[in-house]
């Protein structure tokens, strides 16, 4: 089985002023990369990552975020930096490749890759371009399908959400052997990167990297879940249109077949219904046709008088309206008369104050007490109005509104004229149509006997009935649309039972049951070894996984995190990621796919004491060197803890000011 392992990083930041880089050699088993905070260990792990091409996985968002620190893409040293790039060695225990890629440059999002070390990358001419982010990742020329090849990973599609299919990335699988500085010890799969949508990536991504033939039931699992959702959706709609068809119909369904209460043949379905008004409008409309080519002369006759009814209908009509704007337009003219009257009696009232004026010699106003006499011609005697705005006198108002009501007194009494014009052409009219009436009864009565006496009355119970059969073919048409999503349904509902009938068919593999027992084990022994729980042999025994929660670590009586420190946590997470690499060792099966390699960023930042790392330490050499290799960035300040470390430093910065890159002379 082909593993991931990492031979060497290389690092190369160019400036006008010269030139800075980094060569970081890694080697199969234990390296660990010691340095105090600040100093580059991180970017280190940043390079491994951007190399693989999977920064979504160090937290990244967006395709034109850089994941490195400003000294590798902006400035250094104060100098701005022309280009920068890192080459990356790997091997899968056959065949070794360097990749390179620009940090910045010309296209970050294309790596060149070599088959060979990075001592002879720039002897070899012959490469591969590839593509790391958008559109053809898992092409011919796509990186993620590169690194599926390389470390021997099936490409695998997996349902969405969105009922969709997505393949599975590689920043999905890492978060299962990679866990970030800052938030990746917070839980297990902390930097999992949602945003394809997959459904129960966290879950799915554990069984397929475990080997677990439960991955194959997942999918059968999620599979069920999209049917249930999409029976759901088809369900609802057809619901409602049937629903609204049922009201109108005012009908119940049974068998998928609307059964209408008709009054006349009682329940039946709508289909018969429609049958039966068929045939009655047929047996009908013969009927009438028999009992009116009996007389022809009649029928013309008949026919002449209905063309005189319609005629004379329609003039009522329009006489009506007419009489009806007249007695609209009166109204308003005769509110209009009662304001020219109201205004009339306001004028002679003005009329008389200033008589009154003249005649008993008023010298002063009631209201301001101001003498009149001192008033200048321009003014009013009484309101002080300017007279040079020519208001007119009550006289002249008087006369105006006299002549204006003598006016609209003719306009009414014309209108009242046509209006009785009006009334005695729609009476005549009236006359004229209950006459036809009379007319077309008594033919009908003298020259089609008793049957054609009421054929009126038959033509408008045939014409009922076509209104009927058209509205019922109509809402037929609407409910058979309806046919082809209920033919679906049917179809889904059944593939929903077939799958139930497969799952509830679904034993745990003996694999699965070792699998998940050999991490069960490997997770007890860690965390003894660690010291969780105060050594507490008895509870650490009782950890179990959750199937059902992405396979974490529980209690079935406790909160497991909650009744452990923040240290213990930290353990938690350290213990389960060192038996998913122990477990995949351990396997002789060949279904685990784990890559067998851990980076681990930083657990001591994260509250693991130094001996809880040095307990960690004994764990990982047990675990055989030449299958595995664990990443680990650390540092103490203890000389002690250093000397028990320092075989397996394979790179260090010893100082705050002994940075990772420096500058080089080529």
């Amino acid at each position: 089985m082909p593993n991931l392992i990492i031979n060497r990083l290389l690092y190369r930041v160019e400036t006008e002023h010269g030139k800075y880089g980094a060569d970081i050699p890694f080697t199969p088993g234990l390296n660990i990369i010691y340095g105090p905070n600040s100093v580059g260990k991180t970017s280190i792990i940043t390079g491994l990552i951007y190399g693989l091409g999977a920064e979504k996985g160090l937290g990244i968002f967006k395709s034109d975020q850089n994941p490195f620190k400003p000294e590798f893409y902006k400035s250094i040293s104060g100098y701005p930096i022309i280009k920068s790039y890192l080459i990356l060695e790997i091997s899968n225990g056959e065949r070794t490749y360097s990749v390179f890629r620009y940090i910045k440059g010309d296209n970050t999002d294309i790596v060149a890759v070599k088959e060979t070390t990075i001592d002879n990358f720039y002897k070899i001419s012959e490469h591969k371009r590839l593509i790391v982010a958008g559109e053809g990742v898992f092409s011919e020329d796509g990186y993620q399908k590169f690194l599926f090849d390389f470390i021997g990973l099936n490409i695998v599609e997996l349902p969405t959400y969105d009922q969709k299919q997505s393949k599975l990335y590689f920043e999905n699988i890492l978060p299962l052997f990679f866990v970030e500085q800052r938030a990746g010890w917070s839980q297990i799969q902390a930097r999992q990167v949602t945003r394809y949508n997959i459904r129960d990536i966290k879950k799915v991504v554990f069984e397929y990297l475990m080997g677990l033939d439960r991955f194959v039931l997942h999918q059968i699992i999620i599979r069920k879940k999209e049917l249930e959702d999409q029976i759901k959706k088809i369900k609802d709609d057809t619901l409602n249109k049937e629903e609204n068809l049922l009201v109108i119909l005012n009908a119940e369904k049974v068998d998928d077949i609307p059964i209408i209460n008709s009054g006349k043949i009682g329940k039946t379905s709508i289909y018969d219904y429609i049958k039966y008004l068929k045939d009655k409008y047929k047996a009908e409309s013969e009927n009438i046709n028999s009992i009116s080519s009996k007389n022809k002369d009649f029928e013309d006759s008949n026919s002449k008088l209905r063309d005189n009814l319609r005629r004379l209908d329609y003039e009522l009509r329009t006489l009506t309206s007419r009489i009806d704007k007249i007695d609209t337009e009166i109204n308003g003219y005769e509110n209009y008369l009662q304001r020219i009257q109201k205004n009339k009696y306001k004028n002679k009232q003005l009329k008389k104050i200033q008589e009154l004026n003249i005649d008993v010699n008023i010298t002063s106003c009631p209201v301001c007490e101001n003498t009149l006499q001192n008033h200048s011609d321009n003014e009013c005697i009484l309101c002080h109005s300017d007279k040079r705005k020519k208001i007119s006198s009550p006289d002249e108002n008087l006369i105006f509104l006299e002549d204006e009501e003598n006016t609209f007194k003719k306009v009414i009494r014309q209108r009242k004229l046509d209006k009785r014009k009006y009334l005695e052409l729609k009476n005549s009219t009236k006359d004229k149509i209950a006459l036809y009436e009379k007319q077309l009864e008594h033919q009908t009565n003298t020259y089609a006997g008793k049957d054609f006496a009421v054929l009126r009355e038959k033509i408008l119970e045939i014409d009922s009935i076509h209104k009927e059969l058209e509205r019922l073919i109509r809402i037929e048409q609407r409910w058979s649309e309806l046919n082809p999503s209920r033919k679906l349904l049917k179809s889904l509902e059944q593939k929903l039972i077939d799958i139930k009938e497969e799952i509830e068919k679904y034993q745990q593999t003996e694999n699965d049951k070792k699998t998940l027992k050999n991490i069960k084990d490997n997770i007890h022994n860690n965390l003894k070894s660690l010291g969780i729980f105060k050594s507490n042999t008895n509870l650490i025994d009782s950890i179990k996984l959750d199937e059902s929660d992405n396979y974490t670590p529980y209690l079935d009586n406790y909160d497991i995190y909650n009744i452990s420190s923040s240290s213990d946590n930290i353990r938690i997470i350290l213990s389960y990621y060192l038996s998913l690499l122990q477990t995949s060792i351990s396997d002789l099966t060949g279904k685990v796919k784990f890559p067998n390699i851990l980076i681990l960023d930083e657990p001591k930042q994260q509250n693991l004491d130094n001996d809880s790392l040095l307990n960690c330490i004994d764990e990982i050499e047990k675990i055989p060197s030449d299958k595995s290799q664990i990443i680990l960035t650390t540092y103490s300040e203890s000389p002690k803890d250093k000397q028990k470390l320092k075989k397996y430093i394979n790179y260090e910065m010893i100082s705050s000011t002994d940075y990772l890159l420096k500058k080089i002379n080529e």
